[in-house]
């Protein structure tokens, strides 16, 4: 591959990069998208909104715009990342006798609930003023019909938090009635401009396209201050004609360096297995590997830690996991996690005996077990133990070496598991005992077969 890389001058590539730094960023596209597209402004900027707040959508920004958000509407959320959000749209009343439609809502919570924990009510205004008595009647609702992992009503009153906010422009008039807090378009704009200005290189370029679109749509509908600055944009151009043949050349080797972690990521993913294998006893050892299509999800574990108590193949699983995606090789990291899925209808549905799995194991692991996982965990000097929520209890990042990405992530491979799954620390023994105690009282029965202990490197 270094024979492909175009030769650029590590000097000249500084001087593009501080002279580029030193221009306002802020620079307006001829016509933005929402200048083209057909419907009503009010619609538009609801659609995206939803889509841009939604960290689960393929936009790349994660959590950063909706933490941003909720800080703008000064609703605070501690650990998002640790919970499930959901964002809908167009969320019908599910009161009886009632009608009408708040245009969106968020709520959020633990995955492992039945119920949201918080909601944000959000009416947004554009052109139209607010119908009568709209924003009342929203905030005496009592349930939505909002999805939540199979249900479909959100009851107000088994929310720990709740916020109604009513999003208009600078001038327009805010909710007389006073159920409804008001923020304008553009105290979202700024906020939103200000927590992303300096890392926007950071996220997909087509992402942060369309959403400086939306910020800029914003801006011309509130009356702020949008006009080109053709000396700026000139000068802006004319860095690029600079310097033209040096940024084809950046995106050319970024493109390769792209394709490279993805045969790295693949190589990893087809010859692991091998490797632990030749070191350790999976053949006796009653242990298994799972070699996923999908890098995330590279797993190991004792095959009693695999059970299908309901006879329906919905298998509880116990599992180890490795992760050589693209972005944990670019990190220069292996990823080693002792992982507990949260499929519903197995692990966190309530079951005849009037448990969940997933909350009791969580349960047992900060309580009855708490002494023992603690003593096991010493000798793996964990980077993020979250036993009471049974989801990835256990995470230890390895540090990979850039010049020996391949050879050195098979070798802190061996390294956790030497850790996390042999007699080493003894780890696998407590969480049996975790498992075994908890399934007994989850399903009322012993788990198929025999727990084979540790794993056992090859003599």
């Amino acid at each position: 591959m270094a024979g492909d890389l175009p030769g650029f001058e590590r000097d000249e590539l500084e001087q593009f990069i501080q002279e580029y730094m030193q221009l306002d960023r802020q620079v307006q596209r001829p016509q933005g998208i929402y200048s083209i597209l057909p419907g009503s402004r009010e619609a538009k900027y609801q659609d995206s909104l939803q889509y841009f707040l939604d960290p689960r959508r393929s936009h790349g920004f994660k959590y950063t715009l909706l933490n941003t958000f909720l800080d703008c509407i000064n609703f605070h959320e501690f650990n998002l990342p640790g919970q499930h959000v959901e964002i809908d749209d167009e969320v019908p009343i599910a009161d009886d006798a009632a009608d009408g439609r708040i245009d969106l809502i968020i709520a959020g919570g633990s995955a492992l609930d039945d119920h949201p924990r918080w909601a944000v009510f959000l009416e947004l205004k554009v052109g139209a003023a607010e119908g009568a008595g709209q924003t009342a009647k929203y905030a005496d609702t009592d349930t939505w019909n909002l999805n939540w992992f199979g249900g479909d009503k959100l009851a107000v009153d088994e929310l720990d938090e709740k916020r109604y906010v009513y999003v208009k422009r600078a001038g327009a008039d805010s909710p007389s009635d006073g159920t409804f807090e008001s923020v304008n378009w553009a105290d979202i704009v700024s906020h939103l401009e200000a927590e992303t200005q300096d890392s926007l290189f950071q996220y997909p370029n087509r992402s942060v396209i369309q959403f400086t679109d939306f910020m800029q749509s914003l801006k011309e509908t509130e009356g702020m201050d949008s006009s080109i600055d053709e000396d700026e944009l000139t000068e802006r151009l004319n860095l690029y004609f600079d310097y033209r043949d040096l940024i084809q050349q950046v995106e050319k080797a970024n493109s390769q360096f792209e394709s490279d972690f993805e045969d790295v990521s693949a190589y990893l993913q087809d010859h692991w297995v091998d490797k632990v294998i030749g070191k350790y006893d999976f053949e006796t050892s009653g242990w298994r590997t799972s070699d996923s299509g999908q890098a995330e999800y590279q797993k190991i574990f004792p095959g009693y830690w695999a059970q299908d108590p309901l006879n329906d193949s919905s298998t509880i699983q116990v599992f180890y996991r490795h992760s050589p995606t693209t972005e944990l090789l670019r990190n220069q990291t292996l990823r080693f996690r002792l992982r507990l899925p949260p499929a519903r209808n197995v692990h966190t549905n309530e079951q005849d005996s009037g448990h969940s799995f997933n909350t009791l194991f969580a349960e047992k692991c900060t309580g009855d077990y708490a002494d023992q996982i603690d003593g096991a965990l010493k000798t793996i000097n964990a980077d993020d133990v979250r036993l009471n929520n049974a989801s990835a209890l256990v995470v230890e990042d390895y540090p990979l070496d850039p010049d020996n990405l391949v050879g050195s992530y098979f070798q802190q491979l061996d390294t956790a598991i030497n850790e996390f799954c042999t007699a080493r620390s003894g780890l696998p023994n407590v969480i049996n005992g975790v498992f075994e105690d908890v399934y007994r009282t989850v399903f009322d029965e012993e788990p198929a077969g025999e727990f084979s202990g540790c794993l056992k490197k090859k003599s």
